[in-house]
């Protein structure tokens, strides 16, 4: 196989993988913000306490994987790279035997300590039987992700996809409703998201047992990889914890610090701008195993390649869609939650700078994982955890939200640009071109224009906004023609959307050919 069919059939499996995540992201964020639209008609402070009741699950969950989701996937990819099925058992069975009575002790912890927490932390008694359900969904919440990331470490992104997205979400939604229904508030809303963590569990098991690569129902014996498991995934331990730090200290701090109403209203902008990371997300979870397999088998060129190309693709589509949320920050957040939240559009537009930066830089993090650096991914989360945390604590108390906002912002940025740098030291590569520049250009004049338009032409309303939606998209395409934007590497992506969904560009291609 040439190093061009390396490179595209690389680039294929990104596409595909990408093509139903983001698919499956669109399903489930539609129906994950139903869920949070209904328990937010609650009012802020139900709706933040239920997100403090999450946040704390999380906590526990992530101590119980304890760096091990992305030793699954790495490991499992880089043994099938190898064709060798023993170790990938191996793999999966050492991270259950881990994992699983870790997520019940801390489930215990969780459970007889509610009522402690609830007071002497957070100040808020309602809180106890919240944080006791959410405690029992930590060991299925743990097993699911063992399992899935078994799945996504095949390539095969549709398991994943359907678990959290396509049936998780919906089913959220759905118990939600008729549990509120039934007039059990707040704590119906509670339950609700919980039995749906309860029942992906089981659905993940069958994925993995009946589609994937069977555990129980196979002669294939299993090979411990316990040690390098370990050594690989230990550091990611430190670093999960810092990435915990990093992921809720603004939720956490704004219920020590302030109200739950408040932590209603900032998880009504934190949600709406991690939006932005939905096809970036979708790029970087696949792009790990393909660039591990890549790496295996010392296609460093088509490694690097790559990972310009999906990059490149990362920023054409977040650049613009950070601007339009800057610039519409009020209107955003009401058409999706309400009046009563629109304090929170300062601290989206602040967040939104944060997400844009991992778009612009791309997924890094996957490129030292890939060159087995994981000290390095521990070192730069350690950082940005601890100036999260000094600036959390030293902004909320001052400006509330908005401060979490830019402490929260500002930590991510950094993050993303030391793991950049620290990419470029190990694997010696980057992704920009002079085409990125060109995509800077493109969507700063097409958003000026749309805006100028909306605001002192058409005016600003729900409707407009949909309309000049599309205007926006048509110029901006224009605008990347004109510009002699796209590359040979575009059509080639292209192409691949074409094969994983039916479509037909063909013509859209024969256009960009003549601006190549």
């Amino acid at each position: 196989m040439t190093d061009e069919d390396f490179l595209g059939e690389s680039l294929r499996k990104i596409v595909k993988g990408a093509s139903i995540v983001l698919i499956g992201t669109i399903i489930g964020r539609a129906f994950g913000y139903g869920s949070r639209l209904i328990i937010a008609r609650l009012g802020a402070s139900d709706y933040g306490l239920v997100a403090l009741g999450f946040a704390v699950m999380s906590i526990a969950a992530t101590l119980s994987l304890v760096g091990l989701q992305s030793g699954i996937v790495r490991y499992v990819s880089f043994y099938k790279g190898k064709e060798d099925k023993g170790r990938i058992k191996g793999t999966i069975i050492s991270s259950l035997k881990i994992t699983l009575p870790l997520s019940l002790l801390f489930a215990f912890i969780l459970f007889w300590y509610a009522n402690w927490i609830s007071i002497h932390v957070f100040h808020d008694a309602n809180l106890t039987p919240i944080l006791r359900i959410f405690a029992i969904g930590v060991p299925f919440s743990v097993l699911s992700s063992n399992l899935l990331s078994a799945t996504v470490g095949f390539q095969d992104m549709r398991y994943n996809v359907y678990v959290q997205y396509i049936l998780q979400e919906p089913l959220k939604l759905a118990a939600i409703i008729i549990l509120l229904a039934l007039g059990l508030g707040v704590l119906g809303a509670t339950w609700g998201w919980v039995l749906a963590i309860i029942v992906m569990s089981f659905i993940s098991f069958y994925f993995l047992e009946k589609k994937v690569f069977p555990i129980f129902e196979t002669k294939v014996k299993a090979v411990s990889v316990d040690k390098e498991l370990f050594c690989f995934s230990f550091p990611l331990l430190f670093a999960g914890i810092a990435g915990l730090v990093m992921g809720w200290t603004d939720t956490l701090m704004l219920g020590y610090f302030s109200s739950s109403a408040d932590v209603g209203i900032y998880n009504a902008a934190l949600p709406t701008a991690q939006l932005i990371r939905a096809f970036p997300g979708a790029l970087g979870v696949i792009f790990f195993p393909v660039i591990s397999e890549l790496y295996a088998r010392n296609k460093i060129d088509d490694l690097r390649r790559t990972y310009s190309v999906v990059t490149k693709w990362m920023l054409s589509l977040i650049f613009p869609t950070f601007l339009l949320v800057v610039l519409f920050p009020k209107q955003i957040i009401k058409i999706l939650f309400g009046a009563e939240y629109v304090a929170g559009a300062a601290a989206l537009s602040i967040l939104m700078f944060g997400f844009m930066v991992y778009g612009a830089l791309g997924p890094t993090s996957a490129i030292l994982q890939t060159y087995g650096r994981t000290k390095i991914i521990m070192m730069t989360n350690y950082i940005g955890a601890i100036t999260n945390l000094g600036l959390n604590f030293l902004l909320i108390p001052i400006y509330g939200v908005n401060g979490a906002a830019i402490a929260t912002g500002f930590s991510l940025a950094l993050l993303y640009i030391l793991n950049f740098l620290f990419a470029y030291r190990v694997a010696k590569m980057q992704p920009f071109r002079l085409s990125y520049l060109k995509i800077i250009l493109a969507s700063m004049i097409a958003v000026f224009v749309v805006y100028l338009l909306t605001k002192y032409v058409i005016g600003v309303s729900t409707i407009a906004l949909i309309l000049m939606l599309f205007v926006f998209l048509l110029f901006y395409f224009f605008l990347l023609l004109l510009m002699k934007s796209f590359e040979e590497e575009d059509l080639m992506i292209m192409r691949a959307i074409d094969q994983r969904l039916g479509t037909k560009s063909d013509w859209i291609r024969e256009i960009i050919k003549r601006f190549l």
